[in-house]
């Protein structure tokens, strides 16, 4: 596991992901968190800052959520319901089996441990949007 301050590093900037998060810090070093913890991922190449490499990043997700609104949506919806260590397992659930959304959330919701916090209702809003980003990958591909 990385420590986020070792050999004196600071953080240039996050880009959150779906379902995991990037950290560029101001050696170069690129960590990467999927809920369980910092790990290195890779270093900014030669040829780029930290802090070019992190812009470049930022404004590409960015780019991407303004022009695939229906992603988001669920994206933002997401987020708000689940934290980084948790968010995984919801969106593993939901693209299992996105049309049941009893099952997904008796499967995040309901278990023995690490569960989310939300209703029947809030799971089922989720999936809707996450069949909607669906819908709107498949009409983009078939543009």
């Amino acid at each position: 596991m990385a420590k986020l301050s070792a050999y004196g590093r600071t953080e240039v900037g996050t880009v959150n992901k779906l379902t995991s998060a990037k950290r560029y810090m101001s050696d170069g070093t690129v960590l990467k968190n999927i809920g369980f913890g910092w790990k290195v991922s890779g270093k900014v190449k030669p040829n780029f800052t930290p802090q070019g490499a992190f812009a470049k990043a930022a404004a590409n997700q960015a780019r991407a959520l303004a022009e695939n609104p229906a992603y988001a949506a669920y994206y933002k919806a997401l987020h708000g319901m689940a934290g980084l260590s948790k968010r995984w397992k919801l969106h593993a659930a939901i693209e299992l089996m996105p049309e049941d959304c009893d099952g997904v959330w008796s499967e995040t919701c309901d278990g023995y441990y690490d569960n989310v916090s939300a209703s029947v209702d809030e799971i089922g809003h989720l999936c809707r949007l996450y069949l909607a980003a669906m819908a709107e990958n498949q009409a983009r591909k078939a543009a």
